[in-house]
């Protein structure tokens, strides 16, 4: 187990094994190298990345595929491959989303930079689609 402090959570221990490493940290955040994710709440479709070293640094995630049904399918090959890029394993893929203060209906997602875990040795990263056309505030509700 391992103890973590944070702001939203509370104090928790956290079993290693939950513990993802992101060993370039994320854009922005380069000292930051391990989270964990945690439910927002059940049957939420939404859900935290909670740094293990920063109590009050949280990313609300969510499934890429939840908004766009046909995530990637007209990704150019270089950008696919670069998610599937070990052994054709099948990641788990996540999207960062923004809220703005006091706006929740006006929530976006960043489609041109998934997170890309490895479920298998628990290892992540964000990988930057830049020739996708897809947009790092694609909105999640429609008018």
């Amino acid at each position: 187990m391992e103890p973590i402090k944070t702001t939203r959570f509370g104090d928790m221990d956290i079993e290693k094994d939950r513990v993802i490493r992101f060993p370039q940290g994320l854009p922005g955040f380069p000292d930051e190298k391990q989270f964990v994710l945690m439910e927002h709440k059940p049957g939420s479709p939404f859900m935290w990345l909670q740094s293990a070293d920063t109590p009050d640094l949280a990313f609300v995630v969510t499934d890429p595929f939840l908004i766009v049904r046909d995530y990637l399918q007209d990704a150019p090959a270089l950008d696919r491959d670069r998610i599937w890029e070990k052994n054709g394993d099948k990641p788990l893929l996540l999207t960062i989303v923004n809220i703005p203060q006091g706006e929740p209906r006006k929530m976006t997602v960043n489609l041109q930079g998934p997170l890309v875990i490895d479920v298998q040795d628990r290892t992540g990263k964000q990988v930057i689609l830049a020739r996708s056309g897809y947009s790092t505030r694609h909105p999640v509700l429609h008018e």
